[in-house]
């Protein structure tokens, strides 16, 4: 028994030793194995290198440029003809579904009479080929070019309709975005303190000024005339030199409600040239810009500033009359 015991332990042991040597011995064979890969691999690649390197430079350049598309393509869509269509923000589009509510359901009521049309239109024509082939049984060519006459009409007529809607929302949505962006400019306060101009929604109209140092001057001074009236009202005059030599005075500490200064004049600049460019007026006239509370464009225009006018038109900020829109003067939904 005992010999037998032994015995049978030794077998065990010399069976686990080699099992783990078994183990250790394929564990280096799948090492010597990936490690020839490795190196066949990159004895591939380096060839490869010195071969193509054209390829390969081709390549990297075609990869940079696909790049570059993609970064340029985010800018906006491309419609077609070359031009990149303009990306709007989300709160730009709410803005003008909330100024015009029913714009979707009058597009969403054109298109499916339009598609009710051209369904009429495909028929009638199939109708009248039909009857000038000299089918039996197609209906009387009278009756079928009256009813091509009417589908064809009314396509027309929809069709139209479909795109005034259409270029009406792009305009108004245009207006929205450069009343956005004239909002994220910035400005100072005469008691030293910077912020949007959106921030002033609520509580100022403000009325930009841009021009030389000459307009500038006798804006102010028509300004400063009524003062009082437009202080009442909530008026807030920014003026917006166009020329960096233009000496205009920075407004005193009791100018906090009537006077700002812009700040990063550049971009404002940028953004009045944009409104003279799209008017056609020309870089050397003088023009203001009126701002209703709520941040929309409520007057524009060149020459002297109206503020007489302002100070009889609008009413004080303290009443009804801005809160509700059409107190706070006329505003289109294309101006």
């Amino acid at each position: 028994r005992m010999y037998a015991s032994t015995t049978r332990a030794m077998a065990v042991r010399a069976a686990r030793r080699g099992r783990e040597g078994h183990a250790r011995a394929c564990r280096w064979t799948t090492t010597t194995r990936r490690t020839t890969r490795r190196c066949a691999r990159t004895v591939a690649r380096r060839e490869d290198t010195a071969s193509g390197g054209l390829l390969a430079t081709g390549a990297s350049s075609f990869s940079v440029v696909a790049r570059a598309s993609m970064r340029s393509g985010d800018d906006g869509d491309d419609d077609g003809a070359g031009r990149s269509k303009p990306s709007y923000s989300n709160e730009t589009k709410l803005r003008s579904e909330a100024q015009a509510p029913f714009r979707v359901a009058r597009q969403f009521l054109y298109g499916a009479c339009g598609a009710s049309a051209t369904i009429g239109t495909g028929i009638a024509t199939i109708q009248l080929l039909t009857k000038l082939a000299g089918a039996p049984s197609a209906p009387p060519i009278e009756g079928t070019l009256e009813n091509l006459a009417i589908d064809v009409t009314a396509l027309a007529v929809f069709a139209f309709l479909y795109t005034r809607e259409e270029k009406a929302k792009e305009k108004q949505m245009a207006r929205i975005g450069r009343e956005e962006r004239l909002g994220r400019l910035r400005l100072e306060l005469a008691g030293g303190r910077s912020v949007r101009l959106e921030d002033l929604r609520g509580f100022s109209r403000a009325v930009i000024v841009s021009g030389d140092e000459e307009y500038l001057r006798d804006a102010i001074g028509d300004a400063e005339r009524v003062r009082e009236e437009l202080v009442k009202r909530g008026v807030l005059v920014i003026p917006v030199p166009t020329t960096a030599s233009a000496d205009v005075p920075p407004p005193a500490a009791e100018d906090r409600k009537f006077r700002a200064t812009p700040l990063r004049v550049n971009e404002w600049l940028e953004w009045v040239r944009e409104q003279k460019s799209m008017a056609k007026v020309g870089d050397d006239k003088g023009v203001y810009v009126g701002l209703r509370m709520d941040g929309r464009v409520r007057s524009s225009g060149t020459g002297r500033v109206p503020f007489e006018r302002f100070s009889v038109e609008l009413p004080p900020v303290d009443s009804w009359g801005g809160a509700l829109d059409g107190f706070d003067g006329r505003v289109g939904v294309d101006s």
